[in-house]
């Protein structure tokens, strides 16, 4: 009996075909190779067969192109891209692989062959950003998310919340940030908010000497709405003259028991060290939990 050819999705731009024309020759005689550009991958999926994966080559996907492409059976994704030189399996993101442009087609059909390892579950954990309205909680997020800082930025109504991937020694978590408003009119609400919370940030202005008095106010509602969940001190808008000196801050973080960072969104200064402090005080605090 015939084994069934497998189906194998490319999508890519047109001006690209030449470019991976030896792949799509050495493949075309043993898989069923469909292609289509990143325009047509989000307005025509192909639902009458299983695809067995999809590869993408273009350089950009609309977005939520991933959404018209759930099946039963989920396809094999793989990412080429010119920014790796091997070939590593991805821990985050919608992604099985992510392939140098340059992947010789005999290694690619092993890996496509091969049956597919489940990915280790990801743990997620909610944390918090706690501080006063415009000290720049949300713009934190958006630095992190999207290494951009945007002056514009809207107040927080309530509570935003954010998916943050974060990788710490190796280890992919993903992060729930609640973003808790700091106008005194959702206090009533925050103590919804904080539940089920592993970690949490109090975040001053270094520029706001007020800011940093009232952080006395969010420590006690902290600890008295969630308890000794573990928290850091945050001083943000490292780039704007300051009105507290690190000294001054780090002594408070010392009193309380917690560590200390400084940031800046319009430099990206000490964001990506504080999302990682962020989980793995998170992670920590499971581990205390069971012992």
């Amino acid at each position: 009996m015939e084994t069934p050819r497998r189906r194998v999705l490319l999508v890519i731009e047109a001006t690209d075909l030449t470019r991976y024309s030896a792949l799509l020759e050495s493949a075309a005689s043993r898989w069923e190779i469909l292609t289509l550009s990143p325009s047509e991958f989000l307005s025509q999926p192909i639902d009458q067969e299983p695809l067995d994966a999809i590869l993408v080559a273009a350089r950009e996907l609309p977005e939520g192109w991933l959404e018209g492409w759930r099946q039963e059976r989920r396809p094999l994704l793989v990412r080429f891209s010119e920014e790796v030189s091997r070939a590593h399996r991805a821990s985050e993101g919608p992604w099985d692989w992510i392939l140098p442009a340059s992947h010789p087609w005999p290694d690619l059909e092993v890996l496509l062959t091969s049956s597919r390892e489940p990915r280790p579950e990801v743990p997620v954990r909610k944390v918090l950003l706690a501080g006063e309205a415009t000290v720049g909680k949300t713009s934190l997020v958006m630095s992190y998310l999207y290494r951009a800082f945007d002056p514009r930025r809207r107040m927080t109504i309530g509570v935003d919340i954010h998916i943050c991937p974060v990788e710490i020694e190796g280890m992919a978590v993903r992060l729930v940030v609640w973003d808790v408003g700091g106008q005194r009119r959702f206090a009533a609400l925050r103590d919804l908010f904080y539940r089920g919370a592993a970690a949490g940030a109090l975040v001053f202005d270094l520029s706001n000497r007020l800011s940093f008095y009232q952080l006395l106010g969010w420590w006690r509602e902290l600890r008295s709405s969630i308890g000794q969940i573990p928290l850091l001190l945050v001083g943000n808008k490292a780039d704007l003259p300051r009105e507290i000196s690190r000294p001054e801050a780090e002594s408070l973080a010392r009193a309380w028991g917690m560590p200390y960072f400084e940031t800046s969104c319009v430099t990206g200064m000490g964001i990506p060290e504080l999302f990682r402090a962020l989980a793995a005080a998170a992670l920590r605090r499971d581990t205390s939990h069971e012992t």
